[in-house]
Protein backbone atom coordinates (compact mmCIF):
# COMPACT_ATOMS: atom_id res chain seq x y z
CA UNK A 1 0.00 0.00 0.00
CA UNK A 2 2.91 2.45 1.23
CA UNK A 3 4.53 1.64 -2.33
CA UNK A 4 1.55 2.20 -4.00
CA UNK A 5 0.74 5.71 -2.54
CA UNK A 6 4.41 6.79 -3.34
CA UNK A 7 4.34 6.00 -6.77
CA UNK A 8 1.22 8.13 -7.43
CA UNK A 9 2.79 10.85 -5.84
CA UNK A 10 5.75 10.49 -8.29
CA UNK A 11 3.95 10.76 -11.18
CA UNK A 12 1.71 13.67 -10.21
CA UNK A 13 4.96 15.94 -9.31
CA UNK A 14 6.42 14.27 -12.66
CA UNK A 15 3.38 15.76 -14.41
CA UNK A 16 3.56 18.89 -12.54
CA UNK A 17 7.10 19.56 -13.66
CA UNK A 18 6.72 18.70 -17.20
CA UNK A 19 3.51 21.27 -17.18
CA UNK A 20 5.61 24.19 -15.56
CA UNK A 21 8.12 23.31 -18.20
CA UNK A 22 6.03 23.06 -21.02
CA UNK A 23 4.65 26.68 -19.80
CA UNK A 24 7.99 28.04 -19.45
CA UNK A 25 9.54 26.98 -22.98
CA UNK A 26 6.14 28.76 -24.51
CA UNK A 27 6.49 31.82 -22.70
CA UNK A 28 9.94 31.99 -22.96
CA UNK A 29 9.07 31.45 -26.71
CA UNK A 30 6.37 33.98 -26.84
CA UNK A 31 8.76 36.67 -24.78
CA UNK A 32 11.44 36.27 -27.59
CA UNK A 33 9.49 36.50 -30.20
CA UNK A 34 8.01 39.73 -29.25
CA UNK A 35 11.38 41.17 -28.44
CA UNK A 36 12.32 40.45 -32.29
CA UNK A 37 9.53 42.06 -33.42
CA UNK A 38 9.87 44.94 -31.08
CA UNK A 39 13.50 45.32 -32.06
CA UNK A 40 12.56 44.63 -35.87
CA UNK A 41 10.16 47.61 -35.13
CA UNK A 42 13.01 49.76 -33.90
CA UNK A 43 15.29 48.81 -36.67
CA UNK A 44 12.76 49.80 -39.30
CA UNK A 45 11.39 53.36 -37.73
CA UNK A 46 14.99 54.27 -37.05
CA UNK A 47 15.98 53.49 -41.37
CA UNK A 48 12.85 55.33 -42.34
CA UNK A 49 13.33 58.38 -40.33
CA UNK A 50 17.43 58.40 -41.26
CA UNK A 51 18.48 59.40 -44.85
CA UNK A 52 21.15 56.97 -46.13
CA UNK A 53 24.81 57.27 -45.69
CA UNK A 54 27.18 54.94 -46.65
CA UNK A 55 29.65 53.56 -44.26
CA UNK A 56 32.58 52.99 -45.79
CA UNK A 57 35.66 50.86 -44.80
CA UNK A 58 36.62 51.53 -41.55
CA UNK A 59 33.84 53.60 -41.16
CA UNK A 60 31.63 52.92 -38.22
CA UNK A 61 27.51 53.71 -38.48
CA UNK A 62 26.34 56.53 -35.72
CA UNK A 63 24.80 53.98 -33.61
CA UNK A 64 28.57 52.08 -32.78
CA UNK A 65 30.88 55.17 -32.44
CA UNK A 66 33.24 55.42 -29.71
CA UNK A 67 32.59 58.37 -27.41
CA UNK A 68 35.92 59.80 -28.76
CA UNK A 69 34.33 59.29 -32.36
CA UNK A 70 31.12 60.43 -31.38
CA UNK A 71 33.58 63.99 -29.46
CA UNK A 72 35.12 64.39 -32.67
CA UNK A 73 31.85 64.08 -35.05
CA UNK A 74 30.19 66.72 -32.61
CA UNK A 75 33.58 68.74 -32.85
CA UNK A 76 32.51 69.30 -36.57
CA UNK A 77 28.88 69.93 -36.32
CA UNK A 78 29.57 72.59 -33.46
CA UNK A 79 32.10 74.26 -36.22
CA UNK A 80 29.44 73.86 -38.79
CA UNK A 81 26.68 75.32 -36.75
CA UNK A 82 28.83 78.95 -35.46
CA UNK A 83 31.06 79.21 -38.23
CA UNK A 84 34.45 77.83 -38.75
CA UNK A 85 36.28 81.25 -37.70
CA UNK A 86 34.28 81.89 -34.86
CA UNK A 87 34.67 78.29 -34.38
CA UNK A 88 38.44 78.76 -34.32
CA UNK A 89 38.70 81.72 -32.60
CA UNK A 90 36.52 80.73 -29.32
CA UNK A 91 36.81 77.53 -29.13
CA UNK A 92 40.58 75.93 -30.44
CA UNK A 93 43.25 75.84 -28.06
CA UNK A 94 41.21 76.19 -24.92
CA UNK A 95 38.38 73.88 -24.84
CA UNK A 96 38.18 70.32 -24.67
CA UNK A 97 35.18 68.17 -25.86
CA UNK A 98 34.29 64.61 -23.89
CA UNK A 99 31.63 62.45 -24.59
CA UNK A 100 30.68 60.58 -21.39
CA UNK A 101 27.83 58.34 -21.21
CA UNK A 102 24.93 60.55 -22.27
CA UNK A 103 26.64 63.90 -21.52
CA UNK A 104 28.89 65.78 -23.46
CA UNK A 105 31.34 67.64 -21.57
CA UNK A 106 33.11 71.00 -22.96
CA UNK A 107 35.59 71.50 -20.78
CA UNK A 108 37.63 74.95 -20.41
CA UNK A 109 40.35 76.53 -18.51
CA UNK A 110 38.37 79.48 -16.33
CA UNK A 111 35.07 80.90 -15.71
CA UNK A 112 35.52 83.72 -17.50
CA UNK A 113 35.93 81.36 -20.76
CA UNK A 114 33.33 79.42 -19.42
CA UNK A 115 30.42 82.34 -18.66
CA UNK A 116 31.69 83.57 -22.37
CA UNK A 117 31.06 80.48 -24.18
CA UNK A 118 28.08 79.56 -22.57
CA UNK A 119 26.06 83.14 -23.16
CA UNK A 120 27.10 83.45 -26.93
CA UNK A 121 26.94 79.99 -28.62
CA UNK A 122 25.22 77.73 -25.61
CA UNK A 123 21.81 78.21 -27.59
CA UNK A 124 23.41 76.81 -30.60
CA UNK A 125 25.66 73.97 -29.09
CA UNK A 126 21.91 72.62 -27.53
CA UNK A 127 20.05 73.04 -30.86
CA UNK A 128 22.73 70.95 -32.53
CA UNK A 129 22.88 68.07 -29.53
CA UNK A 130 19.10 68.27 -30.00
CA UNK A 131 19.25 67.47 -33.53
CA UNK A 132 21.58 64.75 -33.06
CA UNK A 133 20.11 63.27 -29.76
CA UNK A 134 17.28 63.06 -32.10
CA UNK A 135 18.71 61.42 -35.15
CA UNK A 136 20.27 58.95 -32.55
CA UNK A 137 17.37 57.78 -30.95
CA UNK A 138 19.37 58.98 -27.71
CA UNK A 139 19.44 62.01 -25.36
CA UNK A 140 22.71 63.97 -25.20
CA UNK A 141 23.39 66.75 -23.00
CA UNK A 142 25.08 69.68 -22.85
CA UNK A 143 28.00 70.81 -19.90
CA UNK A 144 30.40 73.48 -19.50
CA UNK A 145 33.10 72.53 -16.76
CA UNK A 146 36.12 74.53 -15.95
CA UNK A 147 39.42 73.02 -15.47
CA UNK A 148 42.96 74.39 -14.92
CA UNK A 149 44.65 71.29 -14.93
CA UNK A 150 43.72 70.06 -17.75
CA UNK A 151 44.80 73.26 -19.62
CA UNK A 152 48.15 72.35 -17.56
CA UNK A 153 46.99 75.09 -14.51
CA UNK A 154 46.61 74.15 -11.27
CA UNK A 155 43.05 73.37 -10.49
CA UNK A 156 41.08 70.40 -8.33
CA UNK A 157 38.12 69.93 -10.29
CA UNK A 158 38.68 66.00 -12.31
CA UNK A 159 38.96 66.16 -15.59
CA UNK A 160 35.84 64.35 -17.53
CA UNK A 161 36.72 60.44 -16.92
CA UNK A 162 35.57 57.48 -19.15
CA UNK A 163 36.53 55.88 -22.31
CA UNK A 164 36.43 59.08 -24.38
CA UNK A 165 39.80 61.17 -24.65
CA UNK A 166 38.82 64.78 -24.35
CA UNK A 167 40.50 66.49 -27.39
CA UNK A 168 40.53 70.36 -28.29
CA UNK A 169 38.31 71.89 -30.47
CA UNK A 170 40.35 72.92 -33.58
CA UNK A 171 39.79 73.47 -37.08
CA UNK A 172 42.45 73.29 -39.99
CA UNK A 173 42.80 77.11 -40.77
CA UNK A 174 44.93 79.14 -38.43
CA UNK A 175 42.60 82.01 -39.77
CA UNK A 176 41.15 82.86 -36.55
CA UNK A 177 38.29 85.15 -36.38
CA UNK A 178 35.48 86.56 -34.02
CA UNK A 179 32.99 88.08 -35.62
CA UNK A 180 30.56 90.48 -33.84
CA UNK A 181 27.50 90.18 -34.16
CA UNK A 182 27.08 92.82 -36.87
CA UNK A 183 29.76 92.04 -38.73
CA UNK A 184 28.43 91.41 -42.07
CA UNK A 185 30.20 89.70 -45.42
CA UNK A 186 28.59 92.51 -48.05
CA UNK A 187 30.69 94.96 -46.54
CA UNK A 188 34.01 94.70 -48.70
CA UNK A 189 36.10 97.55 -50.22
CA UNK A 190 34.10 97.01 -53.69
CA UNK A 191 31.05 97.81 -52.09
CA UNK A 192 32.11 101.64 -51.47
CA UNK A 193 31.04 104.19 -53.55
CA UNK A 194 34.33 106.43 -53.17
CA UNK A 195 33.94 110.42 -53.85
CA UNK A 196 35.71 113.44 -52.07
CA UNK A 197 34.00 113.07 -48.98
CA UNK A 198 35.36 109.44 -48.16
CA UNK A 199 38.22 109.20 -50.41
CA UNK A 200 41.42 109.41 -48.27
CA UNK A 201 39.69 107.27 -45.48
CA UNK A 202 38.92 104.60 -48.00
CA UNK A 203 42.74 104.73 -49.15
CA UNK A 204 44.09 104.47 -45.50
CA UNK A 205 41.85 101.55 -44.72
CA UNK A 206 42.53 99.58 -48.08
CA UNK A 207 46.34 100.06 -47.56
CA UNK A 208 45.96 99.14 -43.76
CA UNK A 209 44.20 95.48 -44.73
CA UNK A 210 46.16 95.05 -48.04
CA UNK A 211 49.87 95.76 -47.23
CA UNK A 212 52.18 92.79 -46.08
CA UNK A 213 54.62 94.70 -43.99
CA UNK A 214 53.09 96.52 -41.09
CA UNK A 215 51.46 99.50 -42.71
CA UNK A 216 52.29 102.83 -41.41
CA UNK A 217 48.21 103.53 -40.94
CA UNK A 218 48.24 101.73 -37.87
CA UNK A 219 46.85 102.57 -35.96
CA UNK A 220 44.17 103.69 -37.95
CA UNK A 221 41.16 106.00 -36.43
CA UNK A 222 37.91 106.38 -38.70
CA UNK A 223 35.33 109.33 -37.19
CA UNK A 224 32.42 111.13 -38.91
CA UNK A 225 28.68 111.59 -38.11
CA UNK A 226 26.36 108.61 -38.03
CA UNK A 227 25.86 106.76 -41.45
CA UNK A 228 28.31 108.14 -43.50
CA UNK A 229 30.18 104.54 -43.99
CA UNK A 230 32.11 104.02 -40.70
CA UNK A 231 31.16 100.67 -40.19
CA UNK A 232 31.21 99.66 -43.43
CA UNK A 233 34.89 100.51 -44.15
CA UNK A 234 35.84 98.97 -41.00
CA UNK A 235 34.59 95.60 -41.84
CA UNK A 236 35.69 96.09 -45.32
CA UNK A 237 39.01 96.10 -43.32
CA UNK A 238 38.32 92.56 -41.85
CA UNK A 239 36.93 90.87 -44.46
CA UNK A 240 39.77 92.00 -47.09
CA UNK A 241 42.70 91.66 -44.50
CA UNK A 242 41.77 87.95 -44.36
CA UNK A 243 41.72 87.58 -47.96
CA UNK A 244 44.97 88.79 -48.51
CA UNK A 245 46.17 86.63 -44.88
CA UNK A 246 44.23 83.91 -45.00
CA UNK A 247 46.23 82.84 -41.95
CA UNK A 248 45.90 85.59 -39.95
CA UNK A 249 44.43 86.04 -36.72
CA UNK A 250 41.73 88.29 -36.73
CA UNK A 251 38.77 90.34 -34.19
CA UNK A 252 36.58 92.42 -34.66
CA UNK A 253 34.20 93.79 -32.11
CA UNK A 254 32.47 97.07 -30.38
CA UNK A 255 33.82 98.96 -27.31
CA UNK A 256 30.54 98.21 -25.94
CA UNK A 257 31.22 94.35 -26.47
CA UNK A 258 34.71 94.86 -25.40
CA UNK A 259 33.83 96.71 -21.86
CA UNK A 260 31.33 93.94 -21.00
CA UNK A 261 34.12 91.37 -21.47
CA UNK A 262 36.37 93.23 -19.14
CA UNK A 263 33.77 93.49 -16.27
CA UNK A 264 32.80 90.07 -16.82
CA UNK A 265 36.60 89.36 -16.36
CA UNK A 266 37.34 90.91 -13.71
CA UNK A 267 34.47 90.05 -11.63
CA UNK A 268 35.28 86.11 -12.19
CA UNK A 269 38.90 86.47 -11.80
CA UNK A 270 40.03 85.75 -15.59
CA UNK A 271 41.95 88.71 -17.17
CA UNK A 272 44.71 86.35 -18.21
CA UNK A 273 42.02 84.92 -20.52
CA UNK A 274 40.62 88.15 -21.39
CA UNK A 275 44.22 89.24 -22.57
CA UNK A 276 44.99 86.29 -24.56
CA UNK A 277 42.03 87.05 -26.34
CA UNK A 278 42.41 90.10 -27.53
CA UNK A 279 46.17 90.56 -27.31
CA UNK A 280 46.87 87.67 -29.41
CA UNK A 281 45.36 89.02 -32.91
CA UNK A 282 47.24 90.29 -36.37
CA UNK A 283 44.59 92.77 -36.44
CA UNK A 284 42.03 94.46 -33.83
CA UNK A 285 39.23 96.23 -34.87
CA UNK A 286 37.05 97.99 -32.79
CA UNK A 287 33.65 100.16 -33.80
CA UNK A 288 32.10 102.83 -31.34
CA UNK A 289 35.06 103.79 -29.89
CA UNK A 290 33.39 106.33 -27.82
CA UNK A 291 31.61 103.96 -25.73
CA UNK A 292 34.48 104.27 -23.54
CA UNK A 293 34.18 107.95 -22.47
CA UNK A 294 34.22 108.17 -19.05
CA UNK A 295 35.12 104.55 -18.53
CA UNK A 296 38.64 104.98 -17.13
CA UNK A 297 39.31 101.31 -15.63
CA UNK A 298 38.15 100.11 -19.48
CA UNK A 299 40.35 103.26 -21.09
CA UNK A 300 43.47 102.04 -19.15
CA UNK A 301 42.86 98.50 -19.94
CA UNK A 302 42.17 99.19 -23.60
CA UNK A 303 45.61 101.29 -23.70
CA UNK A 304 47.83 98.35 -22.41
CA UNK A 305 45.90 96.21 -25.08
CA UNK A 306 46.67 98.81 -27.78
CA UNK A 307 50.38 98.92 -26.47
CA UNK A 308 50.68 95.24 -26.28
CA UNK A 309 49.51 94.79 -30.27
CA UNK A 310 51.91 97.49 -30.91
CA UNK A 311 54.65 95.75 -29.83
CA UNK A 312 53.64 92.62 -31.84
CA UNK A 313 53.61 94.49 -34.99
CA UNK A 314 49.76 93.77 -35.59
CA UNK A 315 47.51 96.11 -36.90
CA UNK A 316 45.04 98.26 -35.36
CA UNK A 317 41.58 99.85 -36.69
CA UNK A 318 38.96 101.96 -34.91
CA UNK A 319 36.09 103.81 -35.49
CA UNK A 320 34.23 106.59 -33.70
CA UNK A 321 31.76 109.36 -33.66
CA UNK A 322 34.36 112.19 -33.14
CA UNK A 323 37.85 112.97 -33.44
CA UNK A 324 39.85 111.31 -30.35
CA UNK A 325 40.58 114.94 -28.93
CA UNK A 326 36.84 115.85 -29.30
CA UNK A 327 35.60 112.98 -27.16
CA UNK A 328 35.10 114.37 -23.53
CA UNK A 329 36.58 112.57 -20.69
CA UNK A 330 39.25 110.48 -22.75
CA UNK A 331 42.24 109.68 -21.12
CA UNK A 332 45.31 112.12 -22.44
CA UNK A 333 47.37 108.79 -22.38
CA UNK A 334 44.20 107.10 -24.49
CA UNK A 335 43.84 109.73 -26.70
CA UNK A 336 48.53 110.60 -27.59
CA UNK A 337 48.07 106.65 -28.53
CA UNK A 338 45.14 107.33 -31.04
CA UNK A 339 46.61 109.99 -32.59
CA UNK A 340 49.65 108.72 -33.14
CA UNK A 341 48.85 106.60 -36.20
CA UNK A 342 45.97 108.24 -39.20
CA UNK A 343 43.28 110.05 -38.13
CA UNK A 344 40.83 110.37 -41.21
CA UNK A 345 36.92 111.59 -41.53
CA UNK A 346 34.44 111.15 -43.20
CA UNK A 347 32.32 113.79 -44.93
CA UNK A 348 28.31 114.33 -45.42
CA UNK A 349 28.72 113.26 -49.63
CA UNK A 350 28.25 115.76 -52.28
CA UNK A 351 25.60 115.61 -54.66
CA UNK A 352 27.78 114.04 -57.67
CA UNK A 353 28.79 110.98 -54.29
CA UNK A 354 24.98 110.95 -53.78
CA UNK A 355 23.81 110.33 -57.35
CA UNK A 356 26.43 107.65 -57.29
CA UNK A 357 25.32 105.69 -54.13
CA UNK A 358 21.83 105.95 -55.57
CA UNK A 359 22.58 104.24 -58.81
CA UNK A 360 24.62 101.49 -56.42
CA UNK A 361 22.28 100.45 -53.91
CA UNK A 362 19.55 100.85 -56.84
CA UNK A 363 21.63 97.88 -59.08
CA UNK A 364 22.31 96.11 -55.55
CA UNK A 365 18.92 96.06 -55.31
CA UNK A 366 17.55 94.88 -58.75
CA UNK A 367 15.71 98.15 -59.41
CA UNK A 368 15.62 100.40 -62.45
CA UNK A 369 15.81 103.83 -62.53
CA UNK A 370 15.29 105.73 -65.62
CA UNK A 371 17.47 108.55 -67.43
CA UNK A 372 17.88 111.10 -64.10
CA UNK A 373 16.44 109.44 -61.89
CA UNK A 374 19.03 108.86 -59.51
CA UNK A 375 19.58 112.29 -59.41
CA UNK A 376 16.44 113.66 -58.78
CA UNK A 377 16.41 111.54 -55.62
CA UNK A 378 19.92 112.41 -54.53
CA UNK A 379 18.62 116.14 -54.83
CA UNK A 380 16.72 115.74 -52.57
CA UNK A 381 19.42 116.30 -50.02
CA UNK A 382 20.64 119.29 -51.69
CA UNK A 383 21.52 121.82 -49.02
CA UNK A 384 20.26 119.85 -46.12
CA UNK A 385 22.97 120.14 -43.60
CA UNK A 386 25.18 116.94 -42.91
CA UNK A 387 23.33 114.42 -45.48
CA UNK A 388 24.28 111.30 -44.28
CA UNK A 389 24.40 107.72 -46.73
CA UNK A 390 21.57 106.36 -44.62
CA UNK A 391 19.15 109.11 -45.27
CA UNK A 392 20.13 108.58 -48.79
CA UNK A 393 19.11 105.02 -48.87
CA UNK A 394 16.09 105.66 -46.91
CA UNK A 395 14.96 107.93 -49.80
CA UNK A 396 15.94 105.40 -52.18
CA UNK A 397 13.79 102.66 -49.87
CA UNK A 398 10.50 105.27 -50.00
CA UNK A 399 10.97 105.55 -53.70
CA UNK A 400 11.17 101.66 -54.50
CA UNK A 401 7.93 101.07 -51.69
CA UNK A 402 6.14 103.41 -53.98
CA UNK A 403 7.25 102.02 -56.94
CA UNK A 404 5.97 98.53 -56.28
CA UNK A 405 2.67 99.39 -54.51
CA UNK A 406 2.14 102.13 -57.36
CA UNK A 407 2.78 100.49 -60.52
CA UNK A 408 0.59 102.40 -62.70
CA UNK A 409 3.51 105.56 -61.99
CA UNK A 410 6.42 103.92 -63.43
CA UNK A 411 8.11 104.85 -66.59
CA UNK A 412 7.13 103.99 -70.03
CA UNK A 413 9.60 101.11 -69.54
CA UNK A 414 8.70 99.98 -66.05
CA UNK A 415 11.12 101.61 -64.58
CA UNK A 416 11.51 104.27 -61.59
CA UNK A 417 11.07 107.88 -63.05
CA UNK A 418 10.14 111.23 -61.66
CA UNK A 419 6.65 110.79 -60.97
CA UNK A 420 7.50 107.89 -58.60
CA UNK A 421 10.35 110.10 -57.27
CA UNK A 422 7.76 113.30 -56.39
CA UNK A 423 5.31 110.82 -55.14
CA UNK A 424 7.40 109.38 -52.90
CA UNK A 425 8.88 112.59 -51.50
CA UNK A 426 5.13 114.00 -51.29
CA UNK A 427 4.41 110.74 -49.01
CA UNK A 428 7.78 111.26 -46.51
CA UNK A 429 7.09 114.76 -46.10
CA UNK A 430 3.26 113.92 -45.17
CA UNK A 431 4.30 110.86 -42.87
CA UNK A 432 5.81 113.08 -40.78
CA UNK A 433 9.37 111.59 -41.50
CA UNK A 434 12.69 113.95 -41.69
CA UNK A 435 12.75 114.30 -45.69
CA UNK A 436 16.69 114.77 -46.40
CA UNK A 437 15.53 117.55 -48.73
CA UNK A 438 13.00 120.58 -49.71
CA UNK A 439 15.12 122.70 -46.68
CA UNK A 440 17.10 125.21 -47.88
CA UNK A 441 18.57 125.92 -44.37
CA UNK A 442 19.11 123.59 -41.81
CA UNK A 443 18.11 124.47 -38.53
CA UNK A 444 21.05 124.17 -35.90
CA UNK A 445 20.41 122.89 -33.38
CA UNK A 446 21.47 125.75 -31.12
CA UNK A 447 18.65 127.49 -32.47
CA UNK A 448 15.95 124.73 -31.23
CA UNK A 449 17.62 124.66 -27.69
CA UNK A 450 17.11 129.05 -27.85
CA UNK A 451 13.48 128.18 -28.92
CA UNK A 452 12.73 125.65 -26.19
CA UNK A 453 14.11 127.09 -23.51
CA UNK A 454 12.17 130.59 -24.10
CA UNK A 455 9.06 128.21 -24.23
CA UNK A 456 9.52 126.22 -21.29
CA UNK A 457 11.06 129.42 -19.34
CA UNK A 458 14.17 127.99 -18.61
CA UNK A 459 17.63 129.90 -18.35
CA UNK A 460 19.83 128.19 -20.67
CA UNK A 461 22.63 128.02 -17.82
CA UNK A 462 19.98 125.58 -16.08
CA UNK A 463 19.49 123.90 -19.92
CA UNK A 464 23.42 123.56 -20.23
CA UNK A 465 24.24 122.40 -16.47
CA UNK A 466 24.01 119.66 -14.54
CA UNK A 467 21.02 120.34 -12.96
CA UNK A 468 17.74 117.99 -12.56
CA UNK A 469 14.96 119.86 -12.34
CA UNK A 470 11.84 118.47 -14.07
CA UNK A 471 11.32 121.16 -16.14
CA UNK A 472 14.76 121.26 -17.34
CA UNK A 473 14.92 117.75 -17.87
CA UNK A 474 11.98 117.90 -19.80
CA UNK A 475 13.41 120.89 -22.05
CA UNK A 476 16.90 118.96 -22.48
CA UNK A 477 14.36 115.87 -23.71
CA UNK A 478 12.46 118.24 -25.84
CA UNK A 479 15.45 119.71 -27.89
CA UNK A 480 16.92 116.28 -28.35
CA UNK A 481 13.39 114.83 -29.79
CA UNK A 482 13.02 118.00 -31.93
CA UNK A 483 16.69 117.89 -33.47
CA UNK A 484 16.14 114.45 -34.35
CA UNK A 485 12.73 115.63 -36.74
CA UNK A 486 14.33 118.95 -37.80
CA UNK A 487 18.06 117.97 -38.65
CA UNK A 488 20.29 114.84 -39.32
CA UNK A 489 22.45 115.55 -36.69
CA UNK A 490 23.76 112.55 -35.22
CA UNK A 491 23.43 111.61 -31.26
CA UNK A 492 26.69 112.50 -30.63
CA UNK A 493 26.49 116.05 -32.18
CA UNK A 494 23.38 117.12 -30.59
CA UNK A 495 24.90 116.34 -27.18
CA UNK A 496 28.20 118.34 -28.09
CA UNK A 497 25.59 121.34 -28.99
CA UNK A 498 24.20 120.53 -25.77
CA UNK A 499 27.68 120.72 -23.88
CA UNK A 500 26.51 116.68 -22.55
CA UNK A 501 29.70 114.70 -21.83
CA UNK A 502 28.37 111.57 -23.86
CA UNK A 503 25.46 111.04 -25.82
CA UNK A 504 24.02 108.07 -23.74
CA UNK A 505 22.08 110.71 -21.96
CA UNK A 506 20.48 112.14 -24.90
CA UNK A 507 19.56 108.89 -26.57
CA UNK A 508 18.06 108.61 -22.61
CA UNK A 509 16.16 111.08 -22.90
CA UNK A 510 14.90 110.64 -26.43
CA UNK A 511 13.78 107.01 -25.51
CA UNK A 512 12.26 107.99 -22.52
CA UNK A 513 10.14 110.66 -24.64
CA UNK A 514 8.95 108.51 -27.24
CA UNK A 515 7.38 106.58 -24.29
CA UNK A 516 5.88 109.50 -22.74
CA UNK A 517 4.17 110.03 -26.11
CA UNK A 518 3.09 106.69 -26.63
CA UNK A 519 1.65 106.71 -23.00
CA UNK A 520 -0.33 109.97 -23.81
CA UNK A 521 1.31 110.96 -20.74
CA UNK A 522 -0.02 114.65 -19.22
CA UNK A 523 2.43 117.78 -19.60
CA UNK A 524 2.70 118.58 -15.52
CA UNK A 525 5.37 121.03 -14.62
CA UNK A 526 5.14 123.54 -17.62
CA UNK A 527 2.31 126.47 -16.11
CA UNK A 528 1.14 127.15 -19.71
CA UNK A 529 1.83 123.81 -21.25
CA UNK A 530 0.35 121.79 -18.20
CA UNK A 531 -2.60 119.93 -19.48
CA UNK A 532 -1.48 119.27 -22.81
CA UNK A 533 -0.07 115.63 -23.39
CA UNK A 534 3.48 115.29 -24.25
CA UNK A 535 3.25 114.51 -27.93
CA UNK A 536 1.05 117.51 -28.26
CA UNK A 537 3.34 119.61 -26.57
CA UNK A 538 6.66 118.29 -28.80
CA UNK A 539 4.22 119.03 -31.90
CA UNK A 540 3.72 122.60 -31.26
CA UNK A 541 7.19 123.30 -30.00
CA UNK A 542 8.50 121.63 -33.57
CA UNK A 543 5.97 124.04 -35.31
CA UNK A 544 7.26 126.72 -33.13
CA UNK A 545 10.66 125.72 -34.45
CA UNK A 546 9.93 125.92 -38.05
CA UNK A 547 7.79 128.69 -38.49
CA UNK A 548 11.01 131.13 -36.49
CA UNK A 549 13.45 129.39 -38.57
CA UNK A 550 11.93 130.55 -41.44
CA UNK A 551 11.12 133.81 -40.39
CA UNK A 552 14.49 134.55 -39.37
CA UNK A 553 17.24 135.76 -41.91
CA UNK A 554 19.92 133.14 -43.33
CA UNK A 555 22.42 131.91 -40.63
CA UNK A 556 25.88 131.64 -41.44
Amino acid sequence: MDDATDLVRRRAVSAVVSSHSVRRKRGAHRLSAGKENRVESRSSAAVQSQPYQSTGAGEQSPGRQSPSELAHHLRGLFSQEVGPERFARFFDQQTLVAVVDDAVDVTVPNDFTRDLLERRFGCDLRRVLRDESDRRGRALALHFRVDRSAFGGGGSTPAPTGSARAEPLRTRSRSNGRSADRLEARHQFAGFVVGEANKVAYAAARRLAEETAISACSPLFIHGACGLGKTHLLQSVVNRFREVHPRGRVLYTTAESFTNEFVMAIQSGSMNAFRRLYRNVDLLCIDDLHFVAGKEATQAELLHTLDAIGVGRARIAMASDAHPRAIRKFSDALVSRLVSGAVVRLDAPDLDLRTRIVAHIAERRGLHLADGAARLIAEHGHGAEGVSVRDVEGVLTQVEAVWRLLPDLASSDGGIGAAIVQNAMDMRRQGGGRSVGRRTRPIPVETIISIVCRDLDVEMSDFLGSGRHRRVVLARALVVYAARDLTTRSYPEIASAMRRPNHSSVVSAFTRLNKQIADKQIVRCTGKYDGLTMGDLADRLIEHVRREASASPAQG
